[in-house]
């Protein structure tokens, strides 16, 4: 391998460069896919008359979602990843080949730790697919194969998550010129970690919505909310904990910045104080201005964000934390009250 290639690139990462080559959105890619899947399930149903022609079979939209859905977000995830860590780059004291090693790393799939997840993940969703339902007939053989692959993709989700969490903290430890009064190229890495906490976030609402109102129940309600609950806590660790080190250092560059703006004032402060008692006026305008431009320059300092999030991005992420708590709250509250007796 070269310096700039230190491993061979994983499946994954061709498979997301041919569908960047379609001549199409790759969200519209992801959402044909999902269609023609469910499409196909249903035509094998009704040609085996299994189903009514132009019936239609709930659990298969939730069963096969995972799929796409999966994919689209890793996607989705690694585009973001790659804009994040360009954004970065003017931050980092490296030099060009340095930079692209980390790019690399950044953004490509190691080919065997992939090829391993693939097959563990494939061995173990095909089982779990398979294991209650028969494999006599076209439509359950596509329908179990295509739900199986959401456990496949769930893992390799994981695992590429992972490597951008972990890489987040290593990246803004080899930043060396912080600027506060612009932190923009610190954000992209921050959103990473956002995209990762949000699509945890995701996962259990739609674990949520499936069995609370959707295909076969196969957990108890407080298994339900437990998963929840552990989704959501996840969710803000891997939003929080990455960031953690740039914000004290941002923390700690700004509280330096304050203590130096203080000194200026205050030797401004006793200089005025100095003429005033003197009764020398000839400076006082000067000292004024000078003084009243430090003001100004703390009240600057001090609105600076210590953590590296866009205006919005933490309301964003407590909107997606917040609203299925409230979701979940009010169908414990009406339920009972539309109960049938």
């Amino acid at each position: 391998m070269t310096a700039g290639r230190p491993y061979k690139p994983s499946w994954l990462d061709a498979f997301l460069d041919w569908v960047n080559s379609l001549k199409m959105a790759p969200v519209l890619f992801y959402i044909l896919l999902y269609v023609l899947i469910v499409l196909a399930i249903h035509v094998a149903l009704w040609l085996e008359g299994r189903l009514d022609f132009g019936a239609v079979e709930t659990r298969v939209f939730f069963d096969v979602f995972w799929f796409p859905l999966g994919m689209g977000y890793i996607h989705f995830m690694e585009r973001v990843a790659q804009r994040s860590v360009e954004e970065i780059r003017p931050a980092l004291g490296v030099s060009a080949a340095e930079f692209d090693l980390i790019r690399y790393r950044f953004t490509t799939l190691p080919f065997w730790p992939i090829l391993i997840i693939t097959v563990l993940g494939l061995i173990f969703g095909m089982y779990f697919a398979f294991q209650a339902g028969s494999t006599d007939n076209v439509s359950s053989i596509l329908w179990g194969f295509t739900s199986g692959l959401g456990y496949t993709l769930l893992p390799i989700w994981l695992y590429t998550a992972y490597r951008h969490v972990s890489q987040i903290d290593d990246l803004y430890t080899k930043v060396t010129k912080l600027n506060l009064f612009n932190l923009q190229p610190l954000y992209g890495l921050a959103r990473v970690a956002m995209v990762v906490g949000i699509f945890l976030v995701v996962l259990v609402n739609i674990n949520f919505l499936s069995e609370t109102y959707f295909g076969s129940v196969t957990q108890t309600p407080e298994m339900i909310f437990f998963l929840s609950m552990v989704g959501i806590v996840a969710s803000v660790a891997v939003f929080v904990i990455p960031v953690l080190g740039i914000h004290r250092k941002i923390e700690k560059d700004k509280t330096s910045l304050l203590a130096e703006n203080a000194e200026q004032i205050d030797s401004l402060r006793r200089e005025i104080q100095g003429d005033m008692e003197k009764r020398s006026f000839k400076n006082i305008d000067g000292l004024e201005k000078g003084l009243s431009a430090l003001l100004k320059v703390r009240e600057s300092i001090s609105a600076i964000p210590t953590w590296p999030w866009s205006p919005g991005t933490f309301g964003k992420f407590a909107s997606a934390i917040v609203l299925p708590l409230i979701v979940w709250l009010l169908q414990r509250i009406m339920t009972p009250l539309f109960a049938v007796p």
